[in-house]
């Protein structure tokens, strides 16, 4: 049973680690990498708790009997059920965890592409290192707020090999 905890931690880091990138991303990561180290030593323990009333169930079926072992093996198999039930919700916490941070992780590290509005006759324009909007725009006869328009951009962020739409 702990290998499979450890499997199923290690396929979740396995999915976290591709789905995470550098700088932030990689905080997120050693955070999310801590929590879940936390939460396998909770579960761990649970399972833990779960073998050793599994064993006095064991050690007092075999002893007798007696009215009050029954009622003590009863109340044992009582306790192994609820340990079962919290094991199995904190299993699901995890996963609905790991899912929502995966999610939010991803969301982060891949930025929505602008909507790009081409308005009339343009040609295309390849970002170059260096450029700006203000040198491309003065370059090939433009406005910055033309060029902002035609792409859809937002604000004057570029990427060397980002194309742009320019009017011609």
């Amino acid at each position: 049973m702990k290998n499979m905890n450890r499997l199923f931690v290690l396929a979740c880091l396995s999915a976290s680690v591709s789905a995470f990138g550098q700088g932030k991303e990689s905080f997120m990561q050693q955070q999310a990498y801590a929590e879940m180290q936390r939460v396998s030593g909770e579960v761990d323990a649970l399972q833990s708790n779960i073998s050793d009333l599994q064993r006095r169930v064991g050690a007092l079926e075999g002893g007798g009997d007696d009215r009050g072992v029954r009622q003590e093996i009863e109340s044992l198999k009582a306790s192994v059920a609820d340990l079962r039930r919290a094991l199995q919700e904190q299993r699901g916490q995890i996963v609905n965890d790991l899912s929502a941070r995966l999610t939010k992780a991803q969301a982060a590290a891949t930025p929505p592409k602008p909507t790009k509005v081409v308005i009339g006759p343009h040609r295309e324009y390849v970002v170059q290192a260096g450029d700006t909007l203000s040198v491309i725009a003065q370059a090939l006869g433009t406005s910055v707020a033309k060029i902002k328009e035609m792409n859809g951009l937002k604000n004057d962020k570029l990427r060397v090999g980002q194309k742009l739409n320019v009017p011609k």
